[in-house]
């Protein structure tokens, strides 16, 4: 009878949980023993899922438990226990209660359902207890099924214009073009950057200066012999080009006499080169080598004269010679040339 009596009856506690069962001892302060049997077997399940908010959430929580086990579900306080239902049979003489609650969200937070405890006693007096897992159900808004749930303004006040307007006042006199004002603040700040960096490019081009021409570091007569070697290589005369030949030899020599001492030896007649040596205190053999080439070379260059490979060979024994001459600053004593 106490059983029976213990299965239709579950209530929810307002406080510390739910008060037994009828049947059950109330002393709290008597210890129960630990029940024999399996434990039953609970499931919740909340609706609607999810929800808007303030809307009733009801949570329905099943428990399938033996037919000599009375349940007690314990809840916190902000949930509302509905009336119990009788136990009804279920398979393999077992039985199903069910307890219903309800719960209202009250912000846009997820509605957390937690802190259920089913409390089950056997007829031996055996009791055990069994945590429901909780649940997190969704909050939507109360205007997410409205047909214009955007933000109403002066250029679309909706449907209700009248009522709109009668709650905001008339259209302000003056609107603030932001997007002409941003395009303006970026085209100007864009005129600006360019500005600045034509006056930089302007005062590093008026500061820039141009590379010096490349001077090869080596010795005037390393220089001179390497051309000599490279023209020789060529066998300019053997292929009927004597005249070419005898242009870039006397170009050679020029150029050597250039860097050697610092005249303009490539611009210079052969008459002002000869003025030149005879102003310098050169040795005379230094005077006749020098001589002797401009004369061989004029003879060519200027008066049509074909030479023969002798002759060839002659004034390029002379280019090496008063380039071999002259690779040490040799010049007479002012004293020796008086006496």
């Amino acid at each position: 009878m106490n059983t029976l009596l213990a299965l239709w009856i579950g209530l929810f506690a307002p406080d510390a949980g739910i008060s037994p069962d009828a049947g059950i001892a109330a002393d709290a302060a008597v210890a129960k023993p630990a029940p024999t049997g399996p434990p039953p077997v609970a499931s919740m399940e909340c609706a609607p899922n999810p929800a808007k908010m303030g809307e009733v959430v009801v949570c329905s929580l099943t428990v399938v438990h033996r037919t000599d086990v009375s349940i007690t579900v314990t809840a916190p306080e902000e949930v509302v226990a509905r009336p119990p239902t009788p136990a009804t049979p279920h398979l393999q003489s077992l039985l199903k209660s069910v307890r219903e609650f309800e719960l209202r969200p009250r912000s846009m937070r997820k509605l957390h359902v937690q802190g259920l405890v089913v409390v089950w006693t056997e007829a031996t007096g055996g009791e055990g207890r069994v945590s429901i897992p909780g649940q997190k159900i969704p909050i939507k808004s109360v205007i997410g099924d409205a047909p214009e749930p955007n933000f109403l303004t002066f250029e679309t006040p909706g449907e209700d214009v009248d009522g709109f307007w009668s709650r905001h006042g008339p259209l302000p006199y003056r609107i603030t073009n932001w997007p002409l004002i941003i395009g303006l603040l970026v085209l100007l700040g864009a005129s600006v950057g360019v500005g600045i960096g034509y006056l930089v490019k302007r005062y590093l081009d008026a500061h820039r200066k141009e590379p010096a021409p490349w001077v090869d570091p080596r010795p005037a007569h390393v220089i001179a012999f390497e051309a000599l070697e490279k023209l020789m290589g060529e066998s300019l005369p053997s292929q009927g080009l004597v005249k070419e030949y005898y242009f870039r030899l006397s170009e050679i020599v020029r150029g050597y006499l250039e860097r050697r001492f610092g005249i303009n030896g490539l611009e210079m007649t052969s008459d002002e080169i000869r003025a030149w040596l005879h102003a310098e205190t050169f040795t005379a053999e230094i005077r006749l080598s020098i001589d002797d080439f401009l004369g061989e070379t004029d003879l060519v260059k200027f008066a049509d004269f074909s030479p023969d490979d002798s002759a060839t060979e002659t004034v390029t024994r002379l280019a090496r010679g008063l380039i071999t001459l002259t690779m040490n600053e040799v010049k007479e004593d002012p004293q020796e040339g008086a006496a």
